[in-house]
């Protein structure tokens, strides 16, 4: 049940209108009731009319996530289950999600559940939760999730505290996976996101299927994803660079049989000295905050540009951006500067995005936040 009202300014309707789910601290016009972080609250223009109902946090910018739309506020257990079947049920034998049982089940906003991603790893499930609204519906969510997949155990990460479990038992030991006939070892407890990098996994059939007979460089390798799809794929050596030994000690089980390189990537490209023939970039966030674009602007340039210098002729390099706020087009640019100061000749062949169970709903354009490019690198421009 609403436990305050959000009154919105003048003409900040409109975006609830049509369906966007984020209401900045600059749209409230006031508070009344004294809601907690994570309370339900209702949305009213500056009329009084309903709007719809949240997630009120009143120490982020964004100050609302709406969770339903409309005068009549849902009951909360029926909407969450609702929410979640409907999610669950178009991922269920989706075509192009055959050949592997590590799928994300829920992706926040663009499946009506802001704040909650749900992954499932064969028999396991991992849960994130990232807002205060999700945190207190955490084990709602996880007895419903439980029951719509039939899954083991899961284990359940919030921003900010120690992972737990939320039903079952997880295992300490990574748990083996499978997709497009690549094994991999995902650590549930420990390792980056819910355990692996799952936006990537058409990225790392196209990376396999250029692999033949290629030097393939693997950069910011994490637990060697990237790495494992290019031997997969037949490459005659497969190089993969992280900084994170913990990451490390689990590439060297996905990707048993390449050269495992312990360093800084930017460290290593400034040193190193081969061309290779398939390169992956793909680093984390740059930019975590809008302020942060400037001085990541330079850094993704930088990074492509030592990429362009290890490029053999007619070398394919997939890049990457996972920061939500460089947005496609700066992107494209960034690479395209870099290329340009690298004076080498680069095709774009391809734009690269997260796969289809990472939707993007047209009411939510901000959920697109991984962009990334398939490059043909020429000689000296």
């Amino acid at each position: 049940m609403a436990k305050g009202v959000v009154v919105l300014r003048r003409g900040r309707e409109r975006s609830v209108a049509l369906g966007h789910p984020w209401l900045l601290s600059g749209s409230v016009l006031r508070v009344e009731g004294a809601p907690a972080p994570g309370d339900t609250v209702a949305v009213h223009d500056e009329a009084g009319a309903v709007l719809g109902f949240g997630d009120f946090d009143p120490d982020a910018q964004l100050r609302v996530r709406i969770t339903s739309f409309g005068k009549d506020e849902p009951d909360e257990a029926a909407w969450l289950e609702a929410r979640l079947q409907t999610a669950v049920a178009r991922r269920r034998g989706h075509p192009l999600l055959a050949g592997t049982d590590a799928v994300r089940l829920v992706h926040a906003e663009a499946d009506g559940l802001p704040g909650l991603v749900v992954d499932r790893y064969g028999d396991f499930l991992a849960l994130r939760v990232g807002t205060p609204g999700m945190a207190r519906r955490a084990a709602l969510a996880g007895e419903l999730v439980r029951r719509i997949t039939g899954a083991q155990a899961a284990w359940l990460r919030s921003d900010g505290a120690p992972g737990r479990e939320l039903f079952g038992s997880v295992p300490d030991a990574p748990i083996g996976i499978s997709e497009s006939e690549r094994s991999y070892l995902v650590d549930l407890k420990h390792g980056q996101k819910t355990g692996f990098y799952l936006d990537q996994r058409d990225a790392r059939d196209l990376f396999a299927r250029l692999a033949r007979g290629a030097r393939a460089l693997d950069l910011f390798a994490h637990t060697g994803g990237f790495a494992r799809a290019a031997l997969a794929g037949g490459a005659r050596h497969v190089t993969a660079v992280e900084s994170s030994r913990e990451a490390l000690a689990l590439a060297q089980q996905n990707a048993a049989g390449a050269e495992l390189v312990a360093a800084d990537v930017n460290e290593y490209l400034r040193r190193e000295r081969a061309s290779f023939d398939l390169i992956s970039v793909d680093p984390p966030p740059f930019a975590k905050k809008k302020r942060d674009v400037p001085a990541a602007s330079r850094a993704y340039k930088d990074l492509n540009l030592r990429v362009f210098a290890r490029a053999a002729a007619g070398a394919h390099v997939l890049t990457f951006s996972c920061s939500h706020h460089v947005e496609p087009e700066l992107f494209r640019k960034l690479v395209f500067a870099a290329a340009l100061d690298a004076r080498r000749e680069v095709q774009v062949l391809g734009e690269l995005r997260a796969p289809i169970d990472h939707p993007v709903s047209i009411r939510h354009p901000q959920g697109e936040y991984l962009k990334g490019l398939l490059l043909r690198v020429g000689g000296d421009a």
